[in-house]
């Protein structure tokens, strides 16, 4: 009886035991799925491949874009997740992941109704079918569903025949060309016209202060929060830009905010994101040699009178002693803790470029008031969004404040008015070409180099003076070392190299609508847009290009006013319909640009670190 019970109690154990074990399996299993990764190909029903396609996980704001191969990937929170499949021109698919980790999808043409209404030039609205030319229109809710800073990347592949392109960079200026160039000598980008209000988006702001530091500060459209757009249309024909006249060349971007009338009664939203971002692709780069012009070895190595080769980090040839072959060579830094000229074998750093960029991350917060009742609508919104970039030191910030709100007088009156007030700024923007850009400088570095060894990229005893930065060994007749030729440190140049700037923008418009007949109507509206920007860059003293420093200031200033009045006459003729608009417009701009700086490759600061005008000699200041 007592082996009965105790093979009972052992059977009861295991049962237990198996239980435990099942269910850490069964929680493992949850914990795996939260790391759901999901990829696949969309292509078109006639098996192209489909560039841009928006692929986001339902009842979030968490996507991505489907690559020029028509690739995606994205991780899910679970594995019965559903994907939303969108992409201009085509039908939206829904699809539950149900486990699965690789979903390839077909998409097939959207067929759109004739009686869709569109936004217009001057805000009139029409049905598609009435128009003469192209208009393509996008609504703002599939905007938002990926978030980025410009409204302009949430647009990418969302219409036909628009090509936009950027450096990728946050804050950097974006271009947008309806249906291929126009011309050879401007950069072919259309006007943009917000809620009436003429913005022009012309990729002026690649500027350079000091030698080889071009900083692309952003255009104008950048400056538009992508959460208060109800819907852009896009007008591509070149009757549909007649209103606006030869500004309108290239096309019209007509986009439209959101008003408190679009519900009843009080409304708050409020709305938070964060998307994370680390580099998607490195330039390709060898490991396989140092810096030089022969594959030496220690055995056929010139005689230079040393133990060793000598490695210079600034020869611009790259095919010296192979690295990870145990080969022993003087290089930078050269000597050891005790001062002594000290050999060490030439190894491959093989994750300079991860070990060099940060995980960045873009955080938006906003939050809206919208009402409405019979007579008066608004809707007021504020915005915050916060950028830390993958380049060490870089970042971006921007507030922005809107009001819109309608006034219905009587049957045939209707006022509305708008005011936005935008801030925005950086405290370094890194440069974009060669020289001041990191990018170069960790491109240049070659493996043999740690990249991680140049943090501290000021010299021990001479902070604030001289870059910590690899350096050509030259001996001396006497028996002593001194430095030759140098490369930048990449930390240097991202910490040292600041381009600060602080945009603050206002724009606005009142307008009346009367509705004098039944046929007859009448708008008389002005339109008011104006920015105040302050650039300065401050570049330490050791830079390549600027070896004694670098100050510098830029103060901008744009207004443009606009008045116009417009006359509409809309007469049902039976099978026929009438439409004549008749009307003026008065338009006043106004700009200056004031640079003060000291002059590119000059005599620099008078005193390093102090970064003002009166610290620039009389004699070298250009403005």
């Amino acid at each position: 009886m007592l082996n009965l019970i105790t093979n009972s109690k052992k059977s009861m154990k295991r049962k237990i035991l198996q239980t435990l074990l099942l269910g850490m399996a069964v929680f493992l299993s949850g914990t795996a799925s939260a790391q759901t990764q999901v990829s696949g190909i969309v292509r078109s029903s006639d098996g192209e491949v489909l560039p841009g396609v928006t692929v986001v996980i339902k009842n979030t704001s968490n996507g991505v874009l489907s690559n020029v191969e028509g690739r995606y990937s994205i991780n899910l929170p679970n594995p019965q997740a559903v994907l939303v499949f969108s992409f201009v021109g085509m039908q939206t698919q829904e699809i539950k992941v149900n486990g699965r980790t690789e979903i390839n999808v077909t998409m097939e043409s959207l067929t759109i109704g004739v009686d869709e209404v569109v936004v217009t030039a001057l805000g009139i609205s029409r049905e598609k079918k009435s128009l003469g030319y192209s208009v393509a229109e996008v609504k703002g809710e599939s905007l938002q569903r990926v978030t980025q800073e410009n409204v302009l990347n949430s647009l990418a592949g969302k219409v036909a025949g628009v090509n936009i392109s950027s450096t990728g960079i946050p804050g950097s200026s974006v271009s947008m060309v309806i249906r291929g160039a126009s011309s050879l000598t401007s950069d072919n980008q259309p006007l943009f016209v917000v809620d009436g209000i003429p913005m022009n988006n012309t990729l002026n702001n690649i500027t350079q202060m000091g030698r080889d530091n071009r900083v692309d500060y952003g255009n104008a459209i950048s400056d538009l929060n992508p959460e208060n757009i109800e819907s852009v249309s896009v007008l591509k024909g070149p009757s549909a830009a007649a209103l606006y006249g030869s500004r309108a060349g290239n096309g019209v971007v007509l986009i439209t905010t959101k008003a408190g009338k679009q519900k009843k009664g009080l409304g708050i939203t409020v709305t938070s994101n964060t998307v994370f971002e680390s580099p998607y692709k490195y330039l390709p780069k060898h490991h396989m040699f140092a810096n030089g012009n022969r594959p030496y070895t220690q055995d056929n190595r010139p005689n230079n009178g040393l133990p060793y080769m000598v490695i210079d980090p600034s020869t611009s040839g790259w095919v010296g002693p192979e690295l990870d072959k145990g080969i022993m060579a003087y290089q930078w830094p050269y000597f050891d803790a005790n001062g002594d000229l000290t050999a060490t074998p030439l190894v491959s750093h093989r994750d300079n470029y991860k070990n060099f960029f940060e995980m960045g991350y873009t955080t938006d917060n906003a939050v809206s008031i919208t009402d409405a009742t019979e007579k008066i609508d608004y809707r007021i919104s504020y915005s915050n969004m916060q950028n830390k970039g993958v380049i060490p030191n870089s970042d971006l910030h921007k507030h922005s404040i809107s009001l819109n709100s309608s006034l219905k007088l009587n049957d045939r009156i209707r006022v509305s008015s708008s005011i936005n007030f935008t801030t925005s700024g950086a405290d370094n923007r890194p440069a974009g070409n060669r020289g001041a850009n990191p990018m170069q400088a960790l491109y240049e570095l070659n493996s043999h180099i740690d990249v991680r060894s140049l943090k501290n990229y000021w010299e021990e005893d001479k902070v604030g003076l001289w870059q910590n930065a690899p350096y050509q060994l030259e001996m001396n007749s006497d028996g002593t070392y001194s430095k030759g030729d140098y490369i930048n440190n990449p930390y240097f140049i991202a910490n040292e190299v600041n381009n600060g700037f602080k945009r603050d923008r206002v724009y606005g418009h009142a307008k009346l609508d009367w509705k004098l007949t039944q046929e007859l109507a009448f708008q008389l509206r002005y339109t008011h847009d104006q920015f105040h920007e302050f650039r300065d860059t401050k570049i330490a003293p050791s830079y390549t290009n600027e070896p004694n420093g670098f100050y510098g200031l830029t103060n901008l200033y744009r207004r443009e006013q606009n008045a116009d009045f417009l006359f509409s006459y809309d007469k049902n003729l039976g099978d026929f319909n009438l439409s004549v608009s008749a009307g003026g417009n008065y338009m006043y701009q106004y700009a200056s640009n004031n640079t003060t700086k000291a002059k590119d490759g000059g005599s620099g600061l008078i005193i390093p670190g102090i970064y003002s005008v009166s610290n620039i000699a009389p004699s070298n200041i250009q403005y």
